[in-house]
C-alpha cells in the first residue's frame, strides 16, 4: 500500500517538474531549429495554454491543443514533450482507476495517451497482472524499463526508488512466467530487468526463473533454457564473479529444503561452468530461511508465493 502510494506521488511530481520543461522548450526547441521568425511567435502564443492546462492536469485541453501547436510551427522536442506530459496525465488517472479496479476504464485511459511512456507500459503491466496475465505483464514492465534506460524517450528520470521497485516487480513476474524469455537473447544481451543498469541503479541481485524438475534437484528443458541464456548472460558481461543463492518454499522439513537449496544452486553452477562460464561462482543454500518480500500488491495464490519462493538468486560483485 505504501509503494503504491508512493508510485502514484512520483507520478505527480514527475508531472510537476514537466511543466519547467514544457516552458523552457517552447523556447529552446525553437532556437535549436533556427526558427526565429512568425512561427516562433506564434508558438510562443499558446504557451501559457499550455502550460495552465498541464498544470491543471486538462488532458482534453493538451489534446486539443496538439494540432494548433503543430500548425503553429512548434519544434518536434515541445511537441514530443506535451505528448510525454498527456501520456503522464493519462497513466496517473489509469492507475487511480486501476486500483478502484475498473480495469477497463484504465485501459481505455492508457489508450489515449499519443505516446508510449514508461509510466503508460508500466500500469499496462500491473494491469496484466492484475488478471494474472504474467507473459503480458511481464512484456510491459521490461518495456518501462527500457524506456527510463532511454534518455530520449525519457529525458526526466524517476528517482531511484521507483526504478528499484520496478526492477524487483519485473523480476516477481519473470518467475511467474516461468522463464527469462525476452530478458536476455541469444547472443547474451539484457534488456528489461536483466539490464546492467538503469539510469543510476544498478541492482546486485537479480531473481532467477530457473526451473527445476517436480521435487528434483535437476534442471528442467525449461530451467536448461534458461541457464543457458544465463550464461551467455555472464560470459557477453564478461563478470568476474557470481553467486547463486538457492531458495525454497516453507513445505517440508527445514533441513531438507536446506539441502536441496545448496543442490539446485550447485546444478545451476555446475551448468554455467559446462557452457564455458571463467567467472568464479559460488553455490550456497538458504532453504526456507529467507522468504522473498513480495513488492507487488497482486492477489496471489499460496501456490503462486510459493512459486516466488523457490528461486535461485544470482548476485555479481
Amino acid at each position: 500500500m505504501i509503494k503504491e502510494l508512493m508510485m502514484q506521488t512520483f507520478f505527480n511530481v514527475s508531472y510537476s517538474r514537466r511543466l519547467v520543461g514544457i516552458k523552457v522548450l517552447v523556447f529552446t526547441g525553437l532556437l535549436s531549429s533556427g526558427v526565429l521568425t512568425e512561427s516562433f511567435a506564434a508558438c510562443v502564443n499558446y504557451s501559457s495554454r499550455v502550460t495552465q492546462a498541464a498544470q491543471a492536469y486538462d488532458f482534453e485541453t493538451l489534446q486539443s491543443l496538439l494540432p494548433a501547436l503543430r500548425e503553429a510551427g512548434c519544434s518536434e522536442v515541445y511537441l514530443d514533450d506535451v505528448k510525454r506530459s498527456m501520456a503522464q496525465i493519462a497513466a496517473a488517472r489509469a492507475k487511480r482507476l486501476m486500483k478502484q479496479g475498473r480495469l477497463k476504464a484504465a485501459e481505455g485511459w492508457l489508450k489515449r495517451a499519443p505516446t508510449m511512456a514508461w509510466e503508460t507500459q508500466a500500469v499496462y503491466g500491473e494491469i496484466a497482472a492484475r488478471r494474472q496475465q504474467w507473459q503480458t505483464a511481464s512484456y510491459f514492465l521490461n518495456q518501462s524499463l527500457d524506456l527510463i534506460a532511454d534518455p530520449q524517450a525519457t529525458p526526466q528520470a524517476p528517482q531511484h526508488w521507483v526504478i528499484e521497485n520496478l526492477y524487483q516487480l519485473a523480476q516477481e513476474l519473470q518467475i511467474l512466467v516461468g522463464g527469462l524469455g525476452t530478458t536476455v537473447n541469444d547472443a547474451g544481451e539484457g534488456r528489461g530487468m536483466m539490464r546492467a543498469h538503469v539510469r543510476g541503479i544498478t541492482p546486485r541481485k537479480r531473481l532467477l526463473p530457473i526451473q527445476f524438475e517436480f521435487g528434483g534437484t535437476q534442471l528442467s528443458e525449461t530451467g536448461q533454457q534458461s541457464a543457458r541464456k544465463l550464461a551467455a548472460y555472464i560470459k557477453r558481461k564478461g563478470v568476474p564473479k557470481v553467486t547463486l543463492i538457492g531458495h525454497t518454499d516453507s513445505k517440508g522439513k527445514r533441513q531438507l529444503n536446506q539441502r536441496i537449496s545448496k543442490q539446485r544452486a550447485q546444478s545451476v553452477k555446475n551448468y554455467l561452468q559446462q557452457s564455458g562460464v571463467k567467472a568464479s561462482i559460488q553455490a550456497l543454500g538458504k532453504g526456507e530461511d529467507d522468504p522473498l518480500q513480495l513488492a507487488n500488491a497482486w492477489q496471489l495464490t499460496a501456490a503462486q508465493i510459493d512459486r516466488l519462493n523457490r528461486r535461485v538468486e544470482f548476485m555479481t560483485d
